[in-house]
């Protein structure tokens, strides 16, 4: 039972930077931004995405937020361990994936007033399912991370208490997808 508990704490814990090994400390790299792996469509929405966002006063939301495991009451809680702590970092799609244009690529835009929040993403090869199309895991990923990213905006702390989705068509992979996500 103790070794399940380590298990479980060590599969929580934060896993340090690889950039951190310099003396410097490393601002977080926001992987939301236009890169390699993106397609020409994903930028060319990508571009009308920003400016739509920036004549109505939306934010672009990093693909980071700042990582306190005390606040969770993770390891890491000592006094000795808060200042190397809170320079962690944590992505709001999974990045186990490194290649640009593997797993997820996306940029989101938030309005905190309207609840709103529009995510643009692209999916890619590595998150295949059936040959040539996204796996589901990957459609339920974008679609619970895009809601609680909005649910975090606008109300704090949450977390999923229950996902259900019928699927209605499958998604080849590279498609550049838009996901609308509002509270009303």
């Amino acid at each position: 039972m103790l070794r399940g508990a380590r298990a479980v704490a060590r599969a929580l814990s934060p896993v340090p930077c690889p950039r951190r090994r310099c003396h410097r400390p490393c601002p977080p790299r926001d992987l939301a931004v236009p890169n390699a792996g993106w397609s020409e469509r994903m930028r060319r929405h990508y571009g009308e995405e920003l400016r739509r966002a920036r004549e109505r006063g939306w934010a672009r939301v990093p693909s980071f937020r700042r990582y306190r495991p005390q606040a969770l009451g993770l390891a890491g809680d000592s006094d000795g361990d808060r200042d190397r702590d809170s320079d962690r970092d944590t992505r709001l799609f999974p990045r186990a994936i490194e290649g640009d244009g593997d797993g997820f690529e996306f940029a989101m835009f938030l309005s905190v007033p309207k609840g709103h929040l529009r995510c643009l993403c692209q999916l890619g090869p590595f998150l295949e399912g059936h040959p040539g199309l996204a796996h589901g895991g990957a459609i339920a990923t974008l679609i619970d991370t895009s809601l609680g990213t909005l649910a975090l905006a606008v109300a704090g702390r949450v977390v999923t208490a229950n996902l259900s989705i019928d699927y209605v068509a499958p998604v080849p992979l590279l498609s550049v997808l838009l996901l609308q996500a509002f509270l009303q």
